[in-house]
């Protein structure tokens, strides 16, 4: 391989990385899926639910699902996450909060 081919490998590849990185930048995110696994009897579930809400208000594009343990179907998803309490908060697939989150402004970090 000569310099030149070298060279022009070189260029091609860093003019792909720089055009990866300024769609990374023109595409909007996903919008945030906030999942809290609840039970109907559980005393804290409510307040952790009702930030969740209060934060898919406040910042557009977040989704809330409420995700009971009551139900197959949140009971069959809480056994897949491996939920041992509840409430639990997952953003985005990953477990965030076991417990409700101490603070909005934590759930909102969180989230970012």
């Amino acid at each position: 391989m000569t310099e030149d081919d070298e060279l022009a490998r070189i260029k091609k590849k860093k003019l792909e990385e720089l055009m990866k990185r300024r769609q990374d930048i023109l595409t909007p995110k996903p919008p945030a899926v906030i999942e809290v696994f609840t039970s109907p009897t559980c005393p804290h579930c409510p307040r952790a639910l009702e930030m969740a809400k209060q934060l898919a208000m406040e910042m557009p594009g977040i989704q809330v699902v409420e995700q009971s343990t009551a139900t197959p179907q949140g009971f069959a998803k809480a056994a897949l996450y491996n939920v041992q309490a509840v409430p639990t908060v997952f953003i985005n697939g990953k477990r965030a909060f076991v417990g409700a989150p101490p603070s909005i402004e934590a759930l909102r970090q969180a989230v970012k």
